[in-house]
């Protein structure tokens, strides 16, 4: 288990991400779309988990994934056939190794699961076993017998001929012969370096090694074999008794075929890729020291620009740019699709609508869509709450649609597409929509508005998020507590995101969740009113205008302009965050534009474009509004990033209450 510790990590996030696949499938049979692909593809991960476990000595996982693995081959070999409650089963297995890896990565100094998950072991192995063939029986029972039983010390030779494809499979011959070690005694290790090519010929990704070990366990030659598991289908391993006549085993592709009964499609466990797998916080990091770096670039630039410095200033445009590369590349390592966010829904609202007995279709779209890593992890969690929202609250029984000559089916679509430098969510429902009259009574029961008080629509539908807000009738395991909106609001803003909400009655509800694509880095405008800086992200900006005459007039009774016959709403920086008065020559208008509304912002002075790193607000301005997060300029002078989206509700609510609470 010492030696686990050193690869807890790695064991997890392989262990997860085959564990999702397997549940992916796992919702694709259920759909009815059974194929040997979606067969092979879960026992793929219950065979690949199982035999990571063993090299580290996690019994318990090896244990338990043993046994779904004999009824997945079973399935895929046809002995049995896959009905609807073996799915469902192979549900709770996929979930209850889930919670194997994740314990194993929690106690990491050998702790056993305790008796409370070795229940749920015991009840999940009973009911696999009343499916299981007699042969696959048998073969659990040879398993548990060998391994109680075999205490005695035995010696092997171990001959070992890695295949050249090892390196680039992220394999290394060292790691297997290390682990030997731990489950039993290296009496003598020899490694052949005769395979090497001259040096004018080698290929430094090929691995040209070939092992002889002399080593003594209690393992027996099976056991051996499954330490090597995932490289013997392309190696050639030799393994033969010191203690009884040589008897020589020679792996070779055909008998490791016949091994796995499958072919060396489904065999072959681990596939050559270009890919790495690279610890999260390193690429923080990394991100955070190219921020770093574009501040100090700045810095320099400026010192450059004081000095007139014509010659350095041209270097340092092209050490610029190099540095604007570096920093696009280092974003797109950070940047996953959100496909595999919303392919997990497809079990969620798959196991909702069977509790609530609802019949329900989920359309996904903009899968390939792409956005940080952080911002997908942290949006997951408000996004099922949503969902199961929707399915729980929002859509009708089959009974209630087909009275309303709807299709008895409900449709959750989930959607994502880029918009203006922004990437936009949408979840929406075809069921009843939200009753307007229910949520206004709610509130005031609660004491969130006060009596008389006149809302728009959208504010209405906000109140759902206000903390303690519910209109469910009934508490359920699913919803209904009158806690979790309000969660997922926060959650969406601490994003710099905003969550807006769009109903009718009869014909469903909408939430529309807009995020940024990154929350390190930031193109922005820069401006100065006073004697601060307000930074504004690019992609948000429209035009600059000045504030003429013309428009100074327009602004005296109200807080519009006519922009080319367009009624442009105006905000002054200045009385907005409380600038000391100053008289200057000319103020200027920054026209701005946020999911799909614009508004001006009257600066003093426009500075040009920039690019900086973000960094957070401290706690002391947590209900400081209108600011996103602070930059540090070339110069050294701090700068605020402006909340476009906070700024125009602001904008919208003074438009409301200055006539009358409409619109």
């Amino acid at each position: 288990m010492n030696d686990f510790a050193g690869i807890a990590s790695a064991f997890r996030d392989e262990s997860i991400d085959l564990l999702e696949r397997m549940e992916s499938s796992l919702v694709d049979i259920r759909e009815g779309n059974i194929d040997d692909e979606s067969i092979n593809s879960i026992f793929r991960a219950a065979h690949t988990i199982k035999g990571t476990a063993g090299m580290y000595h996690l019994d318990y996982i090896v244990s338990f994934t043993h046994v779904a693995e004999n009824l997945l081959d079973d399935v895929r070999n046809e002995k049995i056939e896959l009905t609807s409650e073996i799915i469902e089963l192979l549900f709770e297995c996929k979930d209850y190794m889930e919670e194997l890896v994740l314990f194993a990565f929690d106690n990491q100094n050998g702790e056993l699961p305790p008796k409370e998950m070795n229940e749920v072991a015991e009840e999940l192995i009973k009911r696999l076993s009343t499916y299981l063939t007699a042969e696959a029986v048998s073969d659990i029972q040879k398993v548990d017998n060998s391994e109680s039983s075999n205490n005695s010390m035995n010696e092997w030779k171990i001959t070992i001929a890695y295949h050249l494809e090892m390196y680039e499979q992220g394999f290394d011959p060292y790691n297997f012969i290390r682990f030997l070690s731990t489950r039993g005694e290296i009496l003598f290790n020899k490694t052949d370096l005769s395979k090497i090519p001259s040096l004018k010929n080698i290929d430094p990704t090929k691995c040209y090694l070939h092992s002889e070990i002399i080593y003594k366990t209690t393992m027996n030659k099976d056991e051996i074999l499954d330490v090597f598991e995932f490289i013997e289908e392309d190696s050639t391993i030799k393994i033969e008794s010191l203690e009884v006549p040589s008897i020589e085993e020679e792996t070779s592709n055909e008998n490791v075929i016949k091994k796995l009964t499958q072919s060396k499609k489904d065999s072959k466990l681990i596939n050559s890729s270009n890919t790495i797998r690279v610890d999260a916080e390193k690429i923080d990091t990394l991100i955070n020291l190219i921020g770093e770096l574009v501040i100090a670039n700045a810095n320099v630039v400026q010192k450059a620009t004081e000095r007139a410095d014509t010659d350095l200033l041209e270097s340092l445009s092209i050490a610029s740019r190099m540095l604007e590369d570096i920093r696009e590349s280092a974003m797109q390592i950070r940047m996953v699709e959100i496909g595999d966010t919303f392919n997990k829904f497809k079990r969620i609202v798959q196991d909702i609508a069977k509790k609530v007995d609802k019949e329900v279709e989920l359309s996904i779209n903009g899968g390939d869509t792409e956005l940080d890593k952080t911002v997908v992890e942290k949006i997951s969690d408000p996004l099922v709450h949503i969902v199961r929202n929707a399915v729980d609250h929002g859509l009708e029984t089959a009974s209630e649609r087909s009275v309303k000559g709807k299709n008895p089916t409900g449709l959750l679509k989930l959607n994502a597409y880029h918009d203006a430098g922004t990437i936009v969510i949408s979840i929406e429902d075809d069921g009843k929509g939200l009753n307007e009259e229910v949520i206004l009574k709610k509130a005031l029961e609660k004491g969130l508005i006060e009596e008389g008080v006149n809302l728009s629509q959208n504010e209405i539908f906000n109140l759902i998020l206000l903390p303690g807000f519910s209109t469910a009738s009934a508490v359920t395991d699913l919803s209904g507590r009158g806690v979790g909106m309000d969660v997922v609001k926060r959650n969406i803003e601490s994003l710099r995101g905003n969550i807006e909400i769009q109903s009718k009655k009869d014909e469903g509800t909408k939430f529309i969740i807009r995020l940024p694509l990154t929350l390190a880095i930031i193109d922005g405008f820069l401006t100065r009113t006073g004697n601060t800086y307000y930074a504004i992200p690019l992609e948000m900006v429209v035009e600059c205008i000045e504030l003429s005459d013309r428009y100074k007039e327009e602004t005296t009774n109200n807080k519009f302009i006519n922009l080319r016959g367009e009624l442009l709403p105006l905000l002054n920086l200045r009385d907005f965050f409380g600038e000391a008065p100053k008289r200057v020559e000319r103020e200027n208008i920054v026209v701005t534009q946020y999911a799909g509304q614009k508004f001006g912002i009257i600066v003093d002075e426009l500075m040009g474009e920039l690019q900086t790193a973000i960094k957070p607000l401290g706690k002391i301005f947590n209900g400081l509004k209108g600011l996103s997060g602070v930059s540090i300029l070339g110069s050294g002078s701090v700068s605020l990033i402006l909340d476009i989206p906070m700024l125009i509700n602001h904008i919208q609510a003074l438009h409301r209450v200055e006539h009358g609470g409409s619109g």
